[in-house]
């Protein structure tokens, strides 16, 4: 855990760790620099199980999480925020699916979104395929939900400096060929979502490095995108609003590319493949103000077609599009 100016939240996220019921771990907390009074609150826990390094002055999130990476004796790494809350059971469960699938190399999990007062559930899927193949559009895990097979000096994989604001997201491409992406279906996390995050105040930036990451994944999966497919990519990842059927078959026309390439080279299972393209296609309908042109515009593609969706689901849809017919873009 890497903290700089914390406090506000720091103690919480310290004891959910302390209080967990797997006991056998050490708690690596890296203080990056803070003016505040996060050093004082870390060091008034008297647990000798926490290592306890201070950067002096601020080297960064990135340096922080790579020297904590260095530090760590365990078979596996469980990240966490200086502002999240886990679960009591959280290293257990994830310990647990490890011992349970020895292929796996990163397992996140269900968590809870903690937004002022109001939780949501966020739900996963339990699939690495899939996990994997969302990998082509924007990360597959929620960050600090995750537990990794500790490989990292061993493979000197780290975190890339190069992509600030989307290192998570080049890293999970970085372990995409060492093993399963797997998750606990369970909410081991309640994951704070407030302004002063560094993803709220980066977006931009994160989206432009975002789109490096995406390019530089289909090249390793040797799919081959004209530029205009790559724009439609890039339109989808980074969660624009929809505005115009044309565009609406824009991205029909990329995800049936996506199909034929996957097809072709063989990368991802093809019914877990299938489940990933339908869920863009069924997110991008709804994400729209095109109202029951997009309901119609879906139900005709054959993406549509791709897994089974009941009429609940259908429903959902459908309401979506009719309410978002105002929204404007």
């Amino acid at each position: 855990m890497s903290v700089y100016n914390g406090g506000s939240y720091l103690r919480e996220a310290i004891e959910s760790i302390l209080r967990q019921s797997f006991v056998d771990f050490e708690f690596i907390i890296i203080n990056d620099g803070s003016t505040d009074d996060s050093e004082k609150i870390i060091q008034s826990f008297k647990d000798n199980r926490i290592v306890y390094i201070s950067n002096g002055s601020n080297i960064g999130l990135i340096a922080s999480l790579n020297k904590g990476l260095k530090t760590a004796k365990g078979l596996y790494i469980a990240r966490m925020d200086a502002d999240d809350v886990s679960m009591p059971n959280r290293l257990e469960m994830q310990v647990q699916k490890f011992k349970e699938n020895p292929n796996a190399i990163v397992v996140g999990s269900d968590y809870y979104l903690l937004s002022g007062t109001k939780l949501s559930y966020i739900r996963n899927i339990e699939n690495s395929d899939y996990n994997k193949a969302v990998l082509i559009f924007s990360p597959c895990f929620c960050h600090p939900t995750v537990m990794m097979t500790n490989i990292f000096s061993e493979k000197n994989i780290y975190y890339d400096k190069s992509f600030t604001h989307a290192e998570d997201y080049k890293l999970w491409i970085d372990l995409f060929a060492f093993g399963d992406f797997l998750n606990v279906n369970e909410p081991l996390l309640k994951y704070r979502s407030h302004n002063s995050q560094i993803s709220s105040k980066n977006r931009e930036t994160q989206s432009g490095i975002s789109e490096k990451i995406r390019e530089e994944f289909c090249k390793r999966l040797n799919f081959e995108l004209n530029p205009e497919q790559f724009e439609t990519l890039n339109f989808i990842g980074n969660n624009r609003f929809i505005t115009s059927p044309e565009k609406l078959h824009q991205i029909e026309n990329c995800l049936l590319e996506l199909k034929d390439q996957n097809a072709r080279h063989k990368i991802f299972n093809e019914h877990s493949f299938n489940i990933f393209l339908h869920k863009f296609w069924f997110d991008s309908c709804g994400n729209s103000n095109i109202g029951l042109g997009a309901y119609s515009i879906y139900s005709k593609s054959m993406l549509s077609k791709l897994t089974r969706v009941n009429l609940d689901q259908k429903s959902k849809l459908l309401t979506k599009c009719l309410l978002r017919k105002f929204k404007v873009g």
